[in-house]
């Protein structure tokens, strides 16, 4: 199989599972035939393998008039009722012409197929076969591409951290068909700025006015506290700062790092009058070798430090231009503040809970624009400070989330092979019980104390860095704060309050929520069926582990925190009802929100459905 077979099929197996999650092809029950039958039936048909009882073909007619068929085999899944069975092909099926489809074909048919739900928006059509295109194109580079994961645990914490960054950012958001494409970078580009490939990125920088810049809390002094000061090593500082002296602009302006891209592509349409009168002026400065990790515009410092950087790449990724607001900023800043309040709530917090320092920004803001103009948030910059005790620890590593729910392409490797032999444990599945069954408790008990106190963090694998000290879980780093939400009475209840997030008046926010089941959606849809459900599915596949073993691992966990934590009677009560009790969850709509926004500005299209209670589809006995 080649490796653009091999990308083509991850993204159609994901494609499908998400269409068939978001009821795409209608709410009516599928119509599905026993593999047995559907075989006598059709013994020219190819072959789907072998199939076992439980699972099914669905046909299902995109075309009625030239009676031409989507032929699927699936099996029931956890996360959702039906999935497509690993491995088998996608068929289109007219008369006794039978095709083996690639996403974008088979995507062509299910436009087809729903044509009345999408009149009037061939753009948002035509984007997403785009977007889907790209997709399988990165997927394999990606594919293509080893990374370096000997001796993890001899690296120092530093550079295991980066490792896993480009671990993690080998999947990127886990279950979504179009997570690898990044739209606007060219395969030369993609390959050079993606975290996965290792590749040094020299930046560039550009000297702001310093009057038209807008400011974080943890900029004291912005003539002292310049983004170089944090970034650069004192030589390559001193660099910068004389051609700033040389050029008349160390008194006036402020040196920001831009990524290459951003320069190339962004900046001259977005803001060339502001180029063309001297506030911006690009320098010659662009010593410094720095690296990309999983978010790909959040990038290593060139030197040992623990202060990264944060930086605005308008390419399209998820659906969204990944620009950096200042309002994003100060957002994330009011978060920091109650984050930092909840860790003197809840003593287990204090000890577990650990939060990078994001107070320190600049943000191109000109005395004519508002927080919410498009061109300003093309040039920004952040130093996100981390831990340095955590850091300087030699016995703590740091460990993006997501590294632990992206298995490697053609490899059995995984970081529990690294934990398990530190900890003496022999390779069998009591031992994996074991470590899973640590990192869930720790993960979900700092998780629903903070939902206790009345927030809950992003806490996908990218943005979740689980702290491993010495052999054990030693707690969660948070990161990326400007998506805390919130439900405001608890927050009060608990002696704190509304942090009042700004908000562009007339438009949806993720941040506020109405009721705390509200607030659950976001434990139930980024920490489980995301987080949570790729680290399952990767640790089956690499140690051969029934998926429902894990998943009634996690459920005994959830009950017992449940059990222990400090909860009211009635949210006590609740989160039994939400997670256990009710035949359905919430889940996060990914392809129905995207196709029907069809590009534009805004973060990435969001929207809610219904799937079933993941907890519901263990065997009884387990």
């Amino acid at each position: 199989m080649t490796i653009t077979t091999m990308a083509a099929d991850a993204v159609l197996q994901d494609l499908l599972d998400c269409l068939l999650a978001e009821a795409f092809f209608g709410s009516a029950p599928l119509q599905l035939v026993a593999a047995a039958h559907w075989q006598a039936l059709h013994p020219q048909a190819p072959s789907f393998g072998e199939l076992g009882a439980e699972q099914r073909i669905w046909q299902w007619c995109c075309e009625p008039q030239e009676q031409r068929f989507i032929v699927v085999a699936l099996r029931p899944g956890i996360t959702q009722q039906w999935e497509k069975v690993p491995g088998t092909p996608v068929l289109a099926r007219q008369g006794d012409n039978w095709i083996r489809l690639a996403p974008q074909d088979f995507m062509a048919l299910v436009f087809k197929g729903t044509a009345e739900r999408h009149q009037g928006n061939a753009k948002g059509l035509s984007l997403f076969q785009e977007v889907l295109a790209i997709s399988v194109r990165q997927t394999a580079l990606s594919l293509a591409h080893r990374v370096d994961h000997q001796d993890l645990l001899e690296q120092d914490n530093a550079a295991f951290f980066l490792t896993m960054e480009q671990w993690a950012s080998l999947r990127d958001r886990p279950y979504h068909p179009l997570a690898k494409a990044k739209q606007g970078l060219s395969d030369a580009e993609y390959q050079q700025y993606q975290a996965e490939f290792a590749r040094p990125v020299a930046l560039n920088w550009v000297a702001v006015a310093a009057a038209q810049l807008q400011y974080g809390e943890g900029v004291v002094d912005p003539r002292q506290s310049a983004p170089a000061r944090y970034l650069l090593p004192p030589a390559l500082h001193a660099d910068l700062q004389q051609e700033m002296h040389a050029r008349g602009l160390a008194d006036s302006h402020v040196a920001l790092p831009v990524h290459p891209w951003q320069l190339d592509h962004v900046l001259p349409v977005q803001l060339g009058a502001a180029f063309a009168s001297g506030d911006c002026q690009r320098l010659d400065f662009n010593a410094g070798q720095f690296f990309a990790t999983s978010s790909l515009r959040s990038m290593t410092p060139c030197f040992n430090s623990a202060d990264y950087l944060k930086l605005p790449m308008a390419i399209y990724s998820l659906g969204a231009s990944r620009y950096l607001p200042a309002v994003k900023m100060l957002n994330g800043g009011l978060s920091e503040v109650l984050l930092r309040q909840a860790l003197d709530k809840d003593a287990s917090l204090r000890q577990s809970l650990h939060l990078c320092d994001e107070g320190r920004w600049w943000a191109y803001m000109p005395a004519d624009a508002t927080l919410f103009d498009e061109a300003p948030r093309h040039l920004a910059a952040m130093v996100r400070g981390y831990p340095p005790e955590l850091l300087a620890d030699a016995d703590c590593r740091l460990l993006p989330m997501a590294a632990l729910g992206t298995p490697l392409p053609g490899s059995a490797r995984h970081f529990f092979d690294d934990w398990l032999r530190y900890r003496n444990l022999p390779v069998d599945a009591p031992s994996v019980l074991t470590l899973f069954g640590e990192l869930s408790h720790s993960f979900f008990d700092i998780n629903l104390r903070m939902f206790r106190l009345g927030m809950l963090g992003e806490v996908h694998g990218q943005n979740a860095v689980l702290v491993w000290k010495a052999g054990h879980v030693h707690g969660l780093l948070l990161r990326d704060h400007d998506s805390l939400r919130i439900f405001v009475p608890w927050l009060e209840r608990n002696g704190m309050a509304d942090p009042r997030y700004r908000l562009k008046q007339g438009h949806a926010n993720t941040l506020y929520h109405e009721c705390p089941e509200d607030l659950l959606f976001w434990l139930q849809t980024l920490a489980i069926q995301v987080n949570f459900r790729a680290i399952i599915d990767t640790l089956a596949q690499v140690y051969a582990l029934p998926v429902t073993t894990l998943w009634s691992s996690l459920r005994a966990v959830l009950d017992e925190l449940i059990e222990t934590i400090e909860f009211e009677d009635d949210t006590r009560a609740m989160l039994k009802r939400q997670l256990f009790e009710l035949p359905h969850w919430p889940q996060k709509l990914l392809l129905t929100p995207m196709i029907a926004r069809a590009g534009g500005p805004g973060s990435m299209p969001f929207g809610k459905g219904q799937v079933v209670n993941p907890f519901h589809r263990l065997p009884r006995e387990a």
